[in-house]
């Protein structure tokens, strides 16, 4: 949606406002289509929005990148797996059975020697080259990714336990909606306090804050 002409430029905002967007509107599209023509119309609505989001993401220049080929066609598989079996198990049970997969994996990056953060968490916060080739950055990220896959387990749990106890998929994607983003909002709260005083011993980081914060504009030379 183009801004008007005599509209200040978009800021940093306009990124956050599209992401809660992409995260509410399935949501949103799920349980109204559900509720009226059922599951199928529902799992159609919230695949076709995070396809677009997904998809926009990346024209945005967001993290997806080259893995958005293997996002939607995920996305696509498991809609069409949902819609032709008509089964609320066999839909949310693939994308519970996919978090938990996704957590195996993860640890077992760091299994191997390669910790997954290791080599992606420049995409999300630009460490300097000093900094990510110092052992201790190594160290960190190997925890932290364990850390994140222990979450796809503890998550997929829940989900199991939720969607056993909810008596609608209407219920149950909203109830997982609500608690999730929160905790997850909270949880990467703490992963990220957690790893800027992990990191701090590692010469001339100053801190993941310092790192995410837009450089300050340049004064005016008045000599100029």
């Amino acid at each position: 949606m183009p801004p008007s002409s005599d509209a200040p430029a978009p800021g940093p905002s306009r990124p956050d406002r599209s992401r809660v967007l992409d995260s509410v509107l399935p949501i949103a599209l799920f349980l109204v289509l559900d509720r009226l023509w059922g599951l199928a119309a529902g799992v159609a609505g919230a695949t076709a929005w995070s396809v677009k989001a997904a998809v926009g993401r990346r024209r945005r220049g967001e993290a997806v990148g080259r893995f958005l080929p293997l996002l939607v066609a995920y996305l696509v598989i498991r809609a069409v797996i949902g819609i032709i079996t008509d089964s609320e198990a066999v839909f949310f049970g693939i994308g519970i059975g996919t978090k938990a997969a996704i957590g195996a994996a993860l640890i077992g990056t760091v299994v191997a020697g390669r910790p997954w953060l290791d080599r992606y968490a420049h995409l999300v916060v630009p460490f300097d080259r000093a900094t990510t080739a110092h052992p201790r950055f190594t160290r960190v990220m190997g925890q932290l990714t364990v850390a994140t896959g222990c979450w796809q387990f503890l998550t997929s749990a829940w989900d199991v336990w939720l969607f056993n106890a909810t008596s609608s998929a209407g219920g149950y994607v909203l109830i997982r909606f609500l608690v999730g983003w929160p905790a997850g909002t909270l949880a990467t709260l703490v992963a990220f306090a957690w790893a800027d005083r992990a990191l701090r011993p590692i010469p001339g980081f100053t801190g993941i804050l310092d790192l995410l914060a837009p450089p300050d504009d340049e004064e005016p030379d008045p000599a100029g």
